[in-house]
């Protein structure tokens, strides 16, 4: 049979993606533009990514003679009443049972299973190199009352240590310089089983194999990071010099109605810590605005951290109220006006913060990854902007794609750079 995907949402999908080609692949499947499969691997953390899936899947419908199969979060979250409001799909898969899509693929139901799932290896990846992803954990147990995530995709679930390396020696194997380690909250790795050695001992590991390639932490709780982990980071060059932290909020009271587990004081403490003990690196951030009962005093506040602390990059949120969550039942709830004024309060704040920073760079030499050379100018990122949420860079000179290379800054923009190599 041949299919296609369309794999929709955070990296982590994108690799259970990976899964299904590689199983769908190895069957004797085909990938391919016109296959007469369409597999839609969906989101639905917030109720606008859940739109997405369902229009994503309407518009495959469409698709004359073509079947469509569904997958991924929107499945985990509404489970058998999809069948109902989305007549037009042909199958739809749980995660669970993604061991068993290469004979569910030809077949017409609603297939569910108990039980969590975390294993995603051997795949195909999909990225171009030099760029993959390498999930190590499975599920969360923040409990953050805002959030989805625990009731879709389960509890905390870490992969084995001796899995997560020989799952990175494969990729390097294959060509990828650029590994993205990934997880609801990484710095949790190996909470679930006790007695390990955590995401420092992990990283340790990794940093024992030889060969000129780079990783990067993705998805850090503020609460698991340590001086360990971040001198760790600081030992070897190959570890990019990138602390993704979503702090949310930085006021008490709105902290503990999230349930993120520290204070204000904490994150201080922690983000000093961090510039002192890694000098040079970028720190990016999340945030949630318009939370319940968040008051202008608040709001103000939050802008004035942001502004103390100057994030290079920062991705901002209006509150989603998810029911099946504690903030859902929470009283206060912000109008929707007010929510946006406040994200583009503090998106105008962090534009120009990102342009200064981004300034100090001028005339220096970073490395870039180079990723398309069809484009004019051609478009890379520097390492230290991760793939798809930061900017990019617009190359000068001659390189292939897949390069890392050394380039010279010769302009910084809002959020972007123009390079020379």
């Amino acid at each position: 049979m041949k299919f296609r995907i369309v794999s929709l949402g955070c990296p982590r999908n994108l690799v259970e993606s990976e899964y299904m080609v590689g199983r769908l692949c190895s069957a004797g499947h085909t990938v391919s533009d016109d296959g007469d499969t369409i597999i839609v691997n969906t989101c639905a953390f917030i109720a606008e990514a859940a739109r997405e899936s369902i229009e994503t899947v309407l518009e495959a419908a469409r698709e004359p003679g073509r079947r469509v199969v569904v997958t991924g979060c929107l499945v985990e979250r509404y489970r058998e009443q999809l069948a109902g409001l989305l007549p037009e799909v042909n199958a739809f898969v749980g995660r669970s049972r993604y061991g068993e899509i290469e004979r569910i693929i030809g077949e017409n139901g609603v297939y569910l299973g108990q039980g969590g799932f975390s294993e995603t290896f051997p795949r195909q990846v999909l990225t171009k190199p030099p760029t993959a992803y390498l999930k190590i954990q499975e599920g969360c147990d923040n409990r953050c009352r805002y959030c989805t995530i625990p009731a879709i995709r389960g509890g905390l679930t870490s992969r084995a240590e001796k899995d997560v390396i020989g799952e990175f020696r494969w990729l390097l194997d294959q060509g990828f310089r650029e590994i993205n380690v990934i997880g609801q909250d990484v710095t949790s790795y190996g909470k679930d089983v006790g007695g390990g050695r955590g995401l420092a001992g992990l990283l340790a590991s990794l940093l024992k194999e030889r060969g000129d390639w780079h990783v990067r932490l993705l998805y850090m709780h503020p609460k698991g990071i340590t001086e360990e982990l971040i001198d760790l980071m600081g030992s070897d060059a190959r570890v990019i010099p990138y602390l993704d932290v979503p702090i949310q909020h930085s006021e008490d009271r709105i902290l503990s109605l999230m349930g993120r587990g520290h204070t204000k004081a904490y994150l201080e403490g922690t983000l000093a810590m961090m510039r002192r003990r890694l000098p040079g690196a970028v720190l990016r951030t999340s945030i949630i605005v318009g939370f319940p009962t968040e008051t202008e005093e608040e709001f103000e506040a939050l802008l004035a951290f942001v502004s103390r602390h100057q994030f290079d990059m920062l991705g901002a949120f209006m509150y989603s109220r998810e029911e099946g969550t504690a903030a859902y039942k929470l009283k206060g709830q912000i109008r929707k006006g007010v929510k946006r004024d406040r994200y583009l309060s503090l998106m105008e704040m962090q534009k120009d913060i990102s342009r200064t920073r981004l300034a100090d760079l001028l005339g220096k030499t970073v490395k870039v990854v180079v990723e398309d050379v069809e484009a004019s100018p051609k478009v890379g990122r520097m390492l230290t902007q991760a793939p798809d949420i930061d900017g990019v860079a617009f190359v000068n000179g001659p390189c292939a794609e897949g390069d890392i290379r050394e380039a010279k800054v010769v302009k910084t923009l809002d959020y972007d750079v123009v390079v020379e190599v």
